[in-house]
């Protein structure tokens, strides 16, 4: 008999489908082989095949002192990273956000760190969070890590818009069924889709969160933010989906979460935020107490070198505004990608899900064996449950005809 060294609550974690294991796939097959498209992990690339990484970000990070960059960084942060984080985040809506909402805000290792403590601590173990049915997997993870479970409804609904309705059904059902909602959305510019809600959605979400509230039962909102800064409509409208939360019920929790690794390039040095706004000062302060202790009991502190820079980058306005400008060219790589991957899907009539903006395209498809079809004409994407999701940010424009041709040919 085979001695069982885990603890039973550990006996079924196995990585089924590692984004970053595949990643490392395709590389190789690279190196072999001049004709393979890695269309796999979420890094933005140059056309020539290197990591997008911003000047601004480069020279601040090798001119920090010995202190800035080698000390522990302090578990709730510096004040330039914190309060410059908030200011980023909400944009033209701050001053707003900070008259209506008590707020808090914790550094965390990447927007990933942030979600997981955020499952951990708003619900009930075996309770479930509510998501749309497409959705970056790692979310899976995190999950069965905190002792939950994920509950799906349909994103779409019949004219390719996100589904409000089943939204609406599904939340209601949830809270009724556990008597406590956390809902987690990824927007704008959704991991795997390029969905961004509307205006009206984003009302319509607010207004069942506040029905459900009302009625007694405890709510969250967890909203992962990690592409705000990658859509396609202007810069200066890219904050405007905050405008539904100023009529948030007081008793409500929101937790904005923030990924400085998409936004600064800065992947690899896992930094993000977890952003706690609430109506109520009790409820804050209950994210404040379980959100400390998370991230000490948890991973100590996050990114000291990661948080000075963007802290400098944040607080400073010559640095500000130089990232501003880098991040704008840095944009125009993925709607020049997203523009030619839209006109060839045209040509090759080829069904793509709605895309306003973000690292991704997706596709439906039928075919169970996607995956392996792509593989063998050295075309490497992720395969998730009836969709195929395309990194067009390390997708290279004079790839992008043949690579639809083939996702045509086997979809």
């Amino acid at each position: 008999m085979q001695r069982q060294i885990v603890g039973k609550h550990a006996e079924q974690k196995q990585l089924q489908s590692n984004i970053l294991q595949i990643s490392q796939e395709a590389k190789a097959m690279k190196a072999k082989y001049d004709d393979v498209i890695d269309a796999t992990v979420g890094m933005l690339h140059h056309e020539d095949g290197r990591v997008c990484k911003f000047q601004t970000v480069e020279e601040l990070l090798m001119n920090l002192t010995d202190p800035e960059m080698y000390a522990y960084a302090p578990v709730r942060g510096t004040k330039e990273f914190s309060e410059g984080a908030f200011e980023w985040v909400f944009g033209p809506y701050s001053e707003t956000i900070r008259q209506h909402f008590f707020y808090s805000v914790i550094p965390t290792t990447g927007g990933s760190g942030a979600i997981s403590n955020s499952f951990y601590n708003f619900n009930d173990f075996g309770q479930k969070v509510l998501i749309p049915n497409y959705y970056w997997t790692p979310y899976e993870n995190f999950a069965f890590e905190a002792n939950i479970s994920l509950k799906t409804y349909l994103m779409y609904d019949e004219n390719n818009q996100f589904n409000i309705h089943e939204f609406q059904n599904n939340a209601h059902e949830l809270a009724k069924e556990q008597h406590r909602l956390s809902v987690l959305l990824n927007d704008p510019c959704n991991n795997p889709t390029g969905l961004c809600m509307t205006d009206q959605d984003w009302k319509e979400v607010i207004q069942t969160l506040n029905d459900i509230s009302r009625s007694g039962v405890p709510v969250v909102l967890i909203h992962d933010i990690a592409y705000i800064d990658y859509q396609l409509k202007p810069a200066e409208y890219s904050r405007d989906v905050f405008k539904a939360y100023l009529e948030m019920d007081p008793e409500i929790l929101a937790i904005v979460v923030f990924s400085g690794s998409k936004t600064f390039s800065m992947y690899g040095f896992r930094i993000g935020a977890q952003i706690g706004l609430s109506k109520n000062k009790d409820i804050l302060d209950q994210f404040v107490r379980v959100g400390d202790y998370s991230v000490r009991a948890r991973f100590s502190s996050v990114s000291q070198p990661a948080m000075n820079v963007i802290g400098k980058i944040f607080t400073n306005p010559i640095y500000r505004d130089r990232f501003k400008a880098e991040l704008v060219v840095a944009r125009q790589l993925l709607k020049d990608r997203a523009a030619l991957f839209v006109a060839e899907a045209e040509k090759q009539q080829l069904d793509m899900l709605p895309y306003c903006g973000g690292f991704f395209i997706s596709i439906v498809t039928q075919n169970p064996n996607i995956f392996q079809d792509l593989a063998n004409d050295h075309v490497y994407v992720i395969a998730m449950k009836g969709l195929i999701r395309i990194a067009i940010s390390s997708s290279n424009l004079k790839d992008i005809p043949n690579l639809v041709t083939i996702l045509k040919k086997h979809i």
